[in-house]
């Protein structure tokens, strides 16, 4: 699994992921994406429905072009590594 840590919240609830990161969280069975100590996870199924979209943009260390995909910010509210008691 793929961790990204963000700085920012675009409008406040969206993070913006490069193409070229979806396609690794894609090969690396997931994404997790962390913003202020808050954390969300994707499967590759839901990786599969987003799509990157709008202008083309330029790397600054000459990198290849890239476009970014939008993804709503839904943190998880509870510890997925923790168990449930009975």
């Amino acid at each position: 699994m793929l961790k990204k840590t963000v700085n920012k919240l675009w409008l406040g609830k969206f993070v913006s992921i490069r193409d070229y990161e979806l396609d690794n969280a894609r090969r690396q069975g997931g994404l997790e994406i962390v913003h202020d100590g808050r954390s969300m996870r994707l499967s590759v199924e839901q990786l599969e429905t987003i799509k990157p979209s709008g202008a083309w943009h330029k790397s600054k260390f000459g990198g290849e072009d890239y476009q970014l995909a939008d993804i709503t910010f839904k943190p998880i509210t509870d510890n997925p590594n923790q168990g449930d008691l009975l």
